[in-house]
């Protein structure tokens, strides 16, 4: 490659410009997308967009075929979803824009109305990455804004379910709670004020009175405000294991028991001050934990990958529903290549289901009339109707999803290690304790009571249990907001393991995107031709699309349709039976040049050759892996381009592999010890990512359902694997860290603990700050962290 081709850079998106970039205004395009944004903003006299930032837009690219077609935002279910205002010829809607990045995203955003006069207001928030349109609905309409979105290169992201879906709650009653305790701690101390002002004997009537309204504000403190301490603790016990509520809970017991014998007998006013000050801030150290993990938003969820509608059979009539619509007994029309979103029965078909996710075998099961379908399957093939037995909620789906690595036994090492030492500590606090009480009963009485319960609660390992979950969430933030999803944050700590990387070529090192070079062998014939662009137009496979994108013959009705997973596809056209594939597929010599054979009635009639360009900046990518792990590299061609096989060893390099091949070698190799992150597109390697430690699915479009994966990248985003595989060993550096700091910080409390010197309320407001201390440690560890690791987004126009 020249040095011109590697330092010329498109004017608009900052992608570098191929053999085929676009002049203009004596600027360089990449693409004729580029082109037309720039000449949309020139048009718009928004041209103040590029002095802004350098290099600010996204790069546009084809339309994706992703389950939200520009035509379902004309179906009126879908518009009342996402419409929040309409009246009057007026409409306002909220969408989330993930491609937003600068100062120039915000200002281009917020002029939309220079660019169609139909928007008349746009506003940014830039730290939710939401955008607030209001439009003349009878000018331009929900779809016509979408589509205005996607054409400037700001599509926006459609969010399926409940807005927060996936998202963790404060439950309203810890508030409920709070204030309680808050409000029995503010009058308990104006009741205690005698004693605080040293009462003489003959104020003995008002500050016995004060004692026992003491002890009736306590009251609600203890049997409603800790009640969770409580069950929790209880819950423990019954199973027989140790948590972190019951050394507090212990601790509210043996106040509210001495401060209740002083009280009734009359020899103290007890400590139900210090009980309502410890039980608040106790509760205010359990709503800061419950609000870092409910910030904790891992940007998608099964939701998100659903389509927004599905089309429920009524009579002879469809109709769309969302899919949480479904009742037991609907029927649904699903085409092919659509998810069935439930577990239903076949009644037209036959069908090709896809069930990789559900069993992690690549090749698709064939179903009748009468056969059960489970949701999570894919249609590969015509259209079928399928009868809902289970709606959503209760599909095996659902379940599936929520229970993806939630088996103990595939738990990362250092969450089990936190686990460990949390019980470990816990037991040690205890002993702690206990020698305390009775180190003091020979010394002081008074004082073993103080002493106990600031023991059990300054060292309460809470700031231990949070460490590993802030920091992995964190990380997970982070990824997310640059272009790679996790599934759950525990997969950081899955890919600090990794020793090893396979990849997947086509797709995946390689564009999806390809073009037919030439066919090789005698001229096809008008019908031939519309055989051939029939067949492969019911095939979403890369190879058929560019064949199908590169003809413009005229389609024919397709019948006993079968698409035999990274093998090729057979049906009969127009009377004629049709076979196209690999050699091996089409049991074709293979000298015949070509990897898509074709076979019309038993007689070859020639075969596609078929390029694609690598990745841009892939071979960087490769290249940095490599200097850390063994890369291996599986793929069904016959053959590899010399720009991608330069970046793996001849013996790492595996050509002609089925899906069930690829599957079978990355299994080896987690039996042999290896801990194997597998990379492709999910498409014919579903059964590897299945079978991998780590399975991270690159995609065009991160609205593709690739539940067997761990986390999807996004396409334009190779450069992250790197510098995210090494900020997941730093995550795990700063975990262990943490741990650390927060154990000194416990061994310290406990040293004050233990010679008297903290009360259990000075105790219960230093136990929320250790949590503090490790949040703040982590947050600015993490951001550090990933500023030395992740690719700056800013030097690449992103």
């Amino acid at each position: 490659m020249s040095s011109a081709a590697t330092t010329l850079n498109c004017y608009h998106c900052g992608d570098p410009c191929r053999s085929e970039h676009v002049d203009a205004d004596g600027h360089d395009f990449c693409c004729s997308g580029c082109r037309a944004v720039y000449s949309l903003l020139q048009e718009s006299g928004l041209s103040t967009y590029y002095e802004l930032e350098k290099r600010p837009g996204t790069k546009v690219g084809p339309a994706q075929s992703d389950e939200w077609r520009s035509e379902v935002f004309d179906i009126p279910q879908v518009q009342d979803r996402l419409i929040s205002f309409r009246e009057g010829g007026m409409a306002r809607v909220t969408f989330t824009v993930p491609q937003m990045h600068c100062s120039s995203c915000i200002w281009l955003l917020e002029n939309l109305d220079r660019v169609e006069p139909a928007i008349m207001r746009s506003r940014v928030r830039f730290g939710e990455k939401s955008l607030s349109i209001t439009y003349r609905d009878d000018h331009i309409g929900l779809r016509g804004v979408v589509e205005l979105l996607r054409r400037i290169g700001y599509g926006p992201r459609i969010v399926n379910g409940e807005e927060d879906a996936g998202k963790r709650r404060i439950p309203r009653d810890l508030y409920v709670r709070l204030g309680v305790a808050a409000f029995a701690f503010g009058n308990i101390m104006l009741f205690s004020f005698p004693e605080y002002l040293g009462a003489t004997d003959q104020d003995h009537t008002l500050r016995r009175g004060f004692q026992w309204l003491s002890l009736v504000f306590a009251l609600p403190v203890v049997l409603y405000a800790a009640a969770g301490f409580f069950r929790s603790a209880w819950t423990g016990i019954r199973a027989g294991t140790t948590n972190i509520d019951q050394p507090i809970a212990l601790g509210i017991i043996a106040l509210f028991g001495r401060s209740l014998y002083e009280v009734v007998s009359g020899v103290g006013p007890g400590y139900f001050d210090s009980l309502a000050g410890l039980v608040f801030f106790l509760l205010v150290g359990h709503w800061y934990r419950s609000f870092v993990y409910g910030s904790l938003s891992f940007d998608r969820s099964l939701n998100d990958f659903l389509p927004l509608v599905v089309m429920r059979k009524r009579g002879q009539q469809e109709e769309a529903v969302r899919v949480d619509e479904l009742d037991v007994g609907d029927q649904l029309i699903v085409r092919d290549q659509e998810l069935v979103p439930v577990d239903g029965l076949l009644i037209d078909g036959p069908a090709s289901i896809d069930n990789s996710f559900i069993t992690g075998e690549p090749l698709p099961v064939i179903k009748v009339p009468g056969d059960q379908i489970a949701a999570g399957g894919r249609q590969r093939g015509g259209s079928i109707t399928v009868q809902v037995v289970r709606t959503f909620k209760e599909s095996q789906l659902k379940r599936l999803w929520e229970e993806h690595g939630s088996n103990e036994s595939d738990r990362p090492v250092m969450g089990r290690l936190v686990d460990k030492v949390a019980r470990r500590f816990i037991f040690f606090v205890l002993a702690v304790a206990g020698a305390s009480g009775l180190f003091w009963a020979g010394r002081d009485p008074a004082m073993v009571l103080p002493v106990i319960t600031a023991v059990l609660i300054v060292a309460c390992p809470c700031a231990l249990a949070l460490s590993m979950p802030f920091t992995y969430g964190h990380v997970t933030r982070l990824l997310g907001k640059r272009g790679l999803f996790l599934r759950e944050a525990e997969v950081v700590e899955r890919m600090a393991d990794v020793d090893t990387l396979v990849l997947d070529k086509t797709g995946t090192l390689t564009e999806r995107e390809a073009h037919v070079l030439r066919f090789t062998g005698p001229p096809l014939s008008a019908s031939e031709q519309s055989r051939i662009r029939s067949l492969v137009a019911q095939s979403a496979h890369p190879l058929s699309q560019a064949i199908y994108q590169g003809s413009n013959a005229t389609l024919c009705t397709v019948s006993d349709f079968k698409e035999h997973a990274g093998s090729g596809l057979e049906g009969v056209v127009d009377g004629c039976r049709v076979r196209m594939g690999s050699h091996a597929f089409v049991d074709v010599d293979e000298r015949h040049e070509g990897q898509v054979q074709v076979l019309m009635d038993g007689i070859h009639r020639g075969a596609f050759l078929i390029a694609k360009r690598p990745r841009p900046g892939m071979q960087a990518v490769l290249r940095a892996l490599g200097r850390r792990y063994p890369l291996h590299l599986l793929t069904g061609d016959v053959s590899v381009d010399q720009e991608v096989a330069e970046c793996f060893d001849r013996e790492r390099t595996h050509v002609r592999c089925t899906p069930a091949m690829k599957a079978s070698t990355v299994e080896r190799m987690g039996s042999e010890g290896k801990r194997v992150m597998m990379v492709g597109d999910g498409l014919n390697d579903a059964g590897a990512l299945h079978r991998s430690h780590v399975g991270v699915t690159l995609c065009e479009s991160t609205v593709a359902l690739t539940p067997a994966s761990d986390a999807i990248l996004d396409a334009g985003r190779s450069d992250l694997l790197p510098g995210a595989l090494l900020l997941a060993r730093k995550a795990r550096s700063i975990v262990f860290t943490s741990l650390v700091l927060s154990l000194l910080y416990n061994v310290i409390g406990l040293s004050y603990a233990v010679t008297g010197a903290l009360t259990p309320l000075i105790a219960a407001i230093l136990m929320p700050l250790s949590s503090v201390t490790v949040v703040g440690f982590v947050t600015m560890a993490v951001r550090y962290a990933a500023s030395r690791s992740l690719p700056d987004d800013r030097q690449d126009g992103r």
